[in-house]
């Protein structure tokens, strides 16, 4: 995994700095940032999408989800087994 500065980030996007760190905490960086500071590659593809400078298709490798995503919902529990009456 590698790192990108949010300042390298803007100006490959064309966009202020502070624009990216607004919109951090919806891809899950919720500690605070500085201009001078890193985001992880993907969380940088998540912004590159927002801005609309990645196709969705190169989105993320196939089965592997975005870090900035949500947890998976818990799978439901099996419905209980149907009564059978004694004989």
């Amino acid at each position: 995994m590698g790192k990108i500065r949010i300042n390298e980030l803007a100006r490959e996007l064309e966009v202020k700095p502070n624009r990216v760190l607004e919109l951090l905490p919806e891809f899950g960086v919720t500690e605070k940032k500085t201009h001078s500071s890193s985001v992880e590659d993907e969380v940088a593809d998540g912004l590159r999408r927002h801005f609309g400078r990645l196709p969705p298709e190169e989105a993320a490798p196939a089965g592997e989800p975005p870090a900035w995503t949500a947890a998976p919902a818990p799978a439901e529990a099996p419905a209980p087994a149907p009564e059978v009456a004694p004989p």
